[in-house]
């Protein structure tokens, strides 16, 4: 017994350090520290500049979640590839035991020592090479989805930086808008004061500067919401301070009809590469379904040793031959996973032809969105000069008391309801474009970002106290 002692504390105090205590509320800890140092570390390398389109679509490409989630089903899928290739290799295994014991302690120590190796390979079994091609085409599967997954992410990516420039000329101009209503009321405070304007007049333009205070802390908070909603695609905290450029490339002009767009999405599209794979797929699976029928061989190899103090020569004996299996009658079983194969491809050639007309449909909307999309940014562009006109003209004639206050203040929300409309419009073709691209399969991926890229030179920072040359005016 006290021989059995030793080997198992040594056991023990190997597997002691293995056992580890759970403590949710550290561990949640713990996890929040750590993650909330690796978005500062994030956001101290990227967020350095104000960032262009071009600057978080790379960015993204670097640290977007679900492209990252996606390079690893790529990866896996290769380590799918490997695991059905090793199929066609050899199976071997060996094991060695060795045994000393001492029955009387006046005898002599009794040794014995023994060992077997194995050797298996698969000579004749052809369901190895459908499921070797069935994982081949689902690797690429993997590859095609993920760069599909970097084409969304180029949409939402494209889609949130495009609201987040809307929301901020939705703020620069409710700023204008409460300076020029708090303006309004006032000067329509004295007049009442002086019995130029009735009572309700007044109240109206208080009115209309209450309201369009309450736009602007809207407006405020909406662009907090937004900006948060671009952060989490670029993989930072949504809480992370980022600045956003104003310089946009000139759109160029696009002709082209429906047809053209559809058969070039057709030719293009992941989703159809994706589908023709699957297709491919379940024909491996009907052909690997009918290779039960079959009958299997198999080369195989044993080789064991035998040796002790009583035996005077080892025992050594080495076998080899060939091996075969043939199942004549599984109940129908196999005949079953046929049908069922068969069936699955069929279901996969109707699933293609559904991706087919949808992508054909998604052309055709998406291309009709572009047109209206610049179709009413122009009619709201328009809108807004004619509302400006007849503001403006209201106002002076107002001043001049040949038109009643309130038709001029009536005109002046309808000014700003038409600067709100025309600037929520004005990015809305380039997003519409950016749809049309997915919708093609032909959005271009970016190069993903590096943090060098973004770190500013020393050199090239601006001095404290001098200011920068392209910065905007300010309005007095």
């Amino acid at each position: 017994m006290k021989y059995l002692f030793l080997p198992v504390t040594v056991l023990g105090a190997l597997l002691l350090p293995g056992c580890v205590s759970f403590d949710p509320a550290e561990a949640r800890e713990d996890q929040t520290l750590q993650f909330s140092h690796t978005l500062e570390m994030r956001a101290q390398d990227y967020l350095t500049r104000p960032l262009t389109l071009d600057d978080c679509l790379r960015i993204a490409m670097t640290n977007n979640y679900d492209i990252r989630l996606a390079e690893l089903g790529k990866l896996i899928g290769s380590f799918d590839t490997q695991l059905a290739f090793s199929a066609f290799l050899p199976q071997v295994s060996a094991s060695v035991n060795y045994l000393s014991y001492r029955k009387d302690p006046v005898q002599t120590s009794k040794n014995y020592a023994y060992g077997s190796g194995d050797l298996g390979w698969s000579v004749f079994m052809p369901s190895t090479w459908f499921l070797y091609d069935a994982a081949k085409h689902a690797q690429e599967a993997a590859a095609l989805a993920a760069d599909y997954t970097r084409q969304t992410i180029v949409l939402q990516t494209t889609a949130a930086f495009y609201d987040v420039r809307v929301q901020e000329d939705l703020c620069r101009a409710c700023e204008q808008q409460v300076k020029a209503a708090t303006q309004t009321a006032d000067r329509v405070q004295g007049l009442a004061e002086e019995g130029y304007a009735r009572p309700w007049e007044r109240d109206q333009a208080l009115q209309i500067k209450e309201a369009r205070e309450a736009e602007l802390a809207s407006a405020r908070r909406q662009l907090v919401v937004l900006k948060g909603n671009l952060l989490q695609l670029l993989g930072f905290s949504p809480l992370a301070p980022v600045e956003l450029s104003a310089e946009d490339e000139p759109l160029e002009p696009f002709d082209a009809d429906d047809e053209t767009l559809v058969l070039t999405a057709l030719s293009v599209h992941p989703s159809l590469s994706i589908a023709d794979r699957q297709v491919v797929i379940g024909e491996s699976q009907v052909r690997e379904a009918f290779c039960n029928f079959l009958p299997t061989l198999r080369l195989f190899g044993t080789w064991s040793f035998t040796g002790n103090d009583v035996m005077s020569v080892p025992a050594n004996n080495l076998s080899a031959g060939f091996a075969g299996a043939w199942n004549i009658f599984s109940g129908f079983a196999n005949h079953a996973r046929y049908k069922t194969a068969k069936a699955e491809r069929e279901k996969s050639e109707l699933a293609r032809e559904q991706i087919f007309l949808s992508i054909m449909a998604s052309v055709v909307s998406a291309h009709a969105a572009v047109l209206d999309a610049a179709a009413d940014a122009a009619l709201t562009r328009r809108a807004y000069e004619v509302a400006v006109g007849k503001a403006e003209d209201l106002d002076a004639r107002a001043r001049e008391g040949l038109t009643p206050i309130n038709e001029a203040l009536d005109a002046a929300a309808e000014r700003d309801t038409a600067q709100n409309a025309w600037l929520r419009s004005a990015y809305r073709e380039r997003v519409a474009r950016a749809n049309l691209e997915l919708a093609m399969g032909i959005t271009l991926i970016p190069e993903p970002a590096r943090p060098e890229e973004f770190r500013a030179a020393p050199e090239d920072a601006p001095a404290e106290d001098a200011p920068a040359e392209d910065a905007p005016a300010t309005d007095a």
